[in-house]
């Protein structure tokens, strides 16, 4: 905070009116410092002898003798700037640079209250302007220091947070495939009506703390701007018949008429983040049949060329739902809030989507809201602009292609099914993983670590290997890149990461580590086999990869 003027008073004798010309040339004379003397009558300043201009007026041409008798009055600057002892000096020095730049070297006059209380130079004045602006400076440079620690700190934090979320989601995740494995088995044995109704409901309720735990890491990874787009090529079709395939017996369980439709440009390709767009498209369906009992949800989509190479794709979700009340408008995409307490109990869900949705909505450059009227139901809607697809659409593949595959377009392998090695530290996720390939009528071979895997490739052939990440000792990405330094034709073993790390791009890790292929846990029956299927095919039919290839 700045001074006040008080603190620029400097030591000066103070002029009497009648003193003469040649007693202040004689002061001025004697003493190489003064710089500026006040005249005061009265307890009041009149005037200000600036050293310099007065010592110009005597050396003029009979400037002596013309004022060394006279009074100090004749020589005297009788307007001078004078300023209260308690004005800030910021203020002052403003107030010189703009009005009254003289007196940088005249000087000014102090007082308090009205009454002279000294003088004050221009050179005081910036010695004490330019020990503030070091003092700034410190404290400045202080501040950027601080705030430097700070941003490390929460970098620090930030980290800590990211790899906390990653472990809770590991560990969260690991009883969860053997909550929803054994579920899914139990499904698949026989079970009499109400023993299936009971499986179901374990079931759903593990996909319920499923769909909770992706929207917590979702969120977390969009609050710490990990959030990347990966963006490709894809058909609107696809999202059209994707929301039909996965809701529209959703929808009808509950009685609900369900209805999604296209307009615009039909087979239209666009670039974009197909999996995203899934995420909010599904969400605002998902919202929608929880939040309507009766009536129907129509899903409308549309694109609209905006430009050669850019067209707006938009969505429209509505329901004859429940609708929103206008009290909670404001905060509906607010994170972990529900329209009111009422609808949290009753419908239940922490609040994340629409948060989630609003932010990757914006994210992708759109825009995303919605209209409602209470008891009437509600029209959820988004836009996004997308550029058109780079490549053509790809012709689809003969119906050849798959004649090779048994009953449930799985492949049938001669010999009793294929040789599979499993990877996995973990007893329940090893029964689970045991319990799905019976399924098939298939076998495996356990090794409960990394190490024991490659030990096992290095003794006999596989036709694929299923490698969880995290296990003691040899993890998978280690084992990974053992079996892939192992001669041919080993290396070109297809390898599948089975993991429960499922934050987004944990994907990317585990092929570029080497792996072919990757499910996450809990396991999904469908992309389970997908996956084998795809690798076991490939494997037949790809060449043997080069020795230590990535």
């Amino acid at each position: 905070m700045s001074r006040t003027v008080r603190s620029l008073l400097q030591d000066a004798p103070q002029l009497d009116p009648a003193v003469s010309g040649s007693e202040v040339y004689d002061l001025f004379s004697e003493d190489d410092d003064l710089l500026v003397c006040a005249v005061v009558e009265g307890g009041r300043p009149i005037g200000l002898v600036s050293r310099n201009a007065f010592f110009l007026r005597m050396a003029d041409t009979h400037g002596r003798a013309l004022f060394g008798r006279r009074p100090v009055t004749f020589v005297m600057q009788k307007d001078p700037l004078i300023v209260e002892g308690d004005r800030l000096i910021s203020e002052l020095s403003q107030h010189i640079l703009t009005d009254r730049t003289a007196a940088l070297f005249d000087g000014f006059v102090i007082t308090d209250a009205g009454k002279y209380a000294g003088i004050g130079t221009g050179v005081a004045l910036m010695k004490t302007l330019h020990g503030e602006s070091e003092e700034r400076n410190r404290k400045l440079v202080a501040l950027a220091e601080q705030l430097g620690r700070a941003r490390i700190e929460a970098m620090s934090a930030n980290q800590a947070k990211s790899e906390f979320l990653a472990t809770m989601s590991h560990e969260i995740r690991t009883p969860l495939n053997g909550v929803l494995g054994v579920a899914q088995l139990l499904e698949e044995s026989g079970l009499n009506a109400e023993q299936a109704r009971l499986a179901q409901t374990i079931r759903s309720s593990g996909e319920i703390l499923l769909r909770l735990l992706n929207d917590v890491l979702d969120l977390s990874k969009i609050e710490a701007g990990k959030t990347e787009l990966e963006l490709s090529d894809f058909e609107v079709d696809e999202l059209v018949q994707a929301a039909s395939n996965l809701w529209r017996a959703r929808a009808e369980e509950k009685g609900l008429e369900f209805r999604v439709r296209l307009a615009g440009e039909p087979g239209a390709r666009l670039r974009g983040d197909p999996v995203r767009l899934k995420q909010v498209l599904f969400n605002l369906i998902g919202n929608a049949i929880k939040f309507t009992s009766e009536g129907s949800i129509e899903v409308q989509l549309h694109t609209l060329k905006i430009g050669p190479a850019r067209t707006v794709l938009s969505a429209r979700v509505m329901d004859t739902g429940c609708g929103v009340p206008e009290s909670a408008h404001a905060k509906l995409f607010s994170a972990f809030t529900q329209a009111d307490g009422a609808t949290s109990r009753r419908y239940g869900g922490t609040g994340l989507g629409l948060t989630i949705s609003k932010r990757l909505v914006e994210l992708m450059g759109g825009t995303i809201g919605f209209e409602s009227v209470p008891g009437q139901g509600s029209t959820f809607h988004f836009e996004v602009p997308l550029a058109h697809a780079a490549t053509p659409a790809q012709p689809a593949a003969p119906a050849s292609a798959t004649a090779a595959h048994g009953a449930g377009g799985m492949p049938q392998p001669a010999g009793g099914g294929p040789r599979i090695l499993v990877a996995e530290d973990n007893p329940i996720n090893q029964e689970v993983i045991q319990g799905f390939l019976k399924l098939r009528g298939w076998t495996c071979q356990i090794a409960p670590d990394g190490a024991a895997a490659v030990d096992a490739a290095r003794r006999e052939a596989f036709d694929l290997i299923l490698m969880d990440v995290q296990m003691p000792g040899m993890d998978g990405f280690e084992a990974t890149a053992a079996i892939r330094a192992l001669p041919a034709p080993i290396c070109s073993t297809p390898i599948l990461a089975l993991t429960a790390n499922a934050m987004r791009g944990d994907d990317k890790r585990c092929r570029a580590a080497g792996m072919d292929g990757y499910a996450s846990k809990p396991i999904e029956k469908a992309a389970f086999f997908g996956e084998i299927e795809r690798l076991l095919e490939a494997g037949r039919s790809e060449t043997p990869k080069a020795a230590g290839a990535a």
